[in-house]
């Protein structure tokens, strides 16, 4: 058998005899920095995150309750009186069309103006859209909230334009001004339900910004602490936990909307089992089976 030793100037003997342990410490060092590195920049990404999340919920709570503050004060007392004093006007009305020797109570309008309020939506947009990662029904809710802040917006400087209309047209008969205001057929079958409908729609409005602030809220605040609790062992974050937003004044006051009326909209929104409950349907389901 013939065999055929290296020549004493081979590229091993040349290499040394710690070449394949430098080789691999080398690897191993650059495997080590590439992940030091990914890490970093991970924990970094999660942190702008959680701080971009914190923002958003700092935008979203005083929207809230600036809106929440808008139907205390003024809204839904002026819904209120307006739908009394409409049903009180049409039946008179219509008793004293049908011979009642009672004349028509006195007509009042409140021609009260509403300054629209401005909101920091613009920051929202950003926080949300281009920062944070979130999707699904938090993502819907911030667009139709923005979407119904517009709304109510545009429904308050119609309604001070109606007045300054009805204002530029004085002195209006009272029993015309009446069927104006109301939005009651007037001689020639002439209906106007400008005002009538301005009413119901800052209404509605205020009740949507209410409703898509709270459930942006609540949303961020689920997706926010679910997010930390995956990373703050394992990236050592060292930020303290979220705590919920409390809507239990407004509810003890009347002002949250009913959850009834937005129902059509969160169905669409089917909640996603947890964990537990996942393997129990699995389980479930295996017995079902056999």
């Amino acid at each position: 058998m013939i065999t055929e030793s290296l020549p004493e100037h081979s590229t091993l003997k040349m290499l040394g005899p710690y070449f394949i342990g430098t080789l691999f410490t080398a690897a191993f060092g650059a495997f080590a920095g590439a992940w030091a590195s990914s890490h970093r920049e991970t924990k970094r990404a999660i942190i702008a995150e959680l701080n971009s999340i914190s923002a958003a919920r700092m935008l979203t709570f005083p929207i809230c309750n600036k809106f929440l503050a808008l139907k205390k004060q003024i809204v839904l007392p002026n819904h209120t009186e307006y739908q009394t004093s409409r049903e009180a006007f049409v039946r008179a009305r219509e008793a004293f069309l049908k011979g009642s020797p009672n004349p028509i109570p006195e007509f009042r309008a409140n021609l009260q103006t509403i300054t629209p309020i401005w909101l920091p939506t613009q920051s929202l947009e950003r926080q949300i859209f281009e920062k944070i990662s979130i999707r699904g029904r938090a993502l819907a809710a911030a667009v139709d909230l923005v979407g119904a802040i517009d709304a109510v917006d545009k429904s308050l400087r119609y309604r001070n334009e109606l007045i300054v209309e009805i204002k530029q047209q004085s002195p209006i008969p009272p029993l015309q001004l009446a069927l104006r205001y109301y939005g009651l057929r007037a001689t020639g079958d002439v209906i106007d339900e400008r005002f009538l409908s301005n009413v119901q729609a800052i209404y509605v409005q205020t009740d949507d910004c209410i409703f898509f602030a709270r459930t942006l809220a609540d949303d961020l605040f689920d997706y926010g602490t679910q997010l930390r609790r995956r990373n703050a062992w394992k990236f050592r974050l060292g930020i303290p936990k979220m705590v919920r937003e409390d809507w239990k004044f407004a509810e003890k006051e009347g002002l949250l909307p009913d959850i009834s009326l937005y129902e059509k909209w969160l169905r669409g929104f089917p909640k996603q089992p947890g964990g537990i409950q996942r393997l129990r349907n699995r389980l479930l389901a295996r017995k079902a089976s056999v």
